[in-house]
């Protein structure tokens, strides 16, 4: 632990999980299990392996990756970015898993129109995809 200002800082509180896709499960659990995360960021999230597959709730015995479950444990700033035409993974599932996150961790997410799973950061949509992560990490500073 380092002391700044009178306060003691650990250094999991500099770390910021980022999962993409099936990343989003690993960043979830990781999320979920350690209090003092700096920040959770999910690109193209979904809210279970399992029901990428089907919508039935029949298999969930089996999903490795609940993350529907695992966000409402979360203990950090939370960021959601995911492409409105996304055809993987449905932009519901990025819906879902944003009115989950605790009130206290809840950042603006990013729907961003006319971009799909992948393509996000594509071409000129770089340049937004870098603004939208900057505010993100500004607003961890303001906690």
């Amino acid at each position: 632990l380092e002391k700044a200002n009178n306060t003691e800082i650990s250094p999991e509180q500099n770390i910021i999980l980022y999962g993409q896709s099936v990343g989003s499960g690993p960043s979830c659990f990781l999320a979920s299990r350690r209090s003092k995360v700096g920040g959770l960021i999910l690109h193209s999230p979904f809210t279970s392996g399992m029901r990428v597959l089907t919508p039935s709730r029949a298999l969930a015995c089996l999903d490795i990756f609940p993350n529907i479950d695992r966000i409402k444990k979360v203990n950090c700033p939370v960021f959601i970015i995911h492409g409105q035409k996304d055809q993987e993974v449905a932009f519901e599932h990025g819906q879902a898993l944003q009115a989950a996150v605790p009130d206290d961790c809840t950042r603006d997410p990013w729907w961003v129109p006319d971009k799909g799973h992948n393509d996000i950061c594509d071409g000129p949509g770089i340049v937004q995809y870098i603004q939208r992560l900057n505010r993100f990490m500004r607003s961890l500073d303001e906690q």
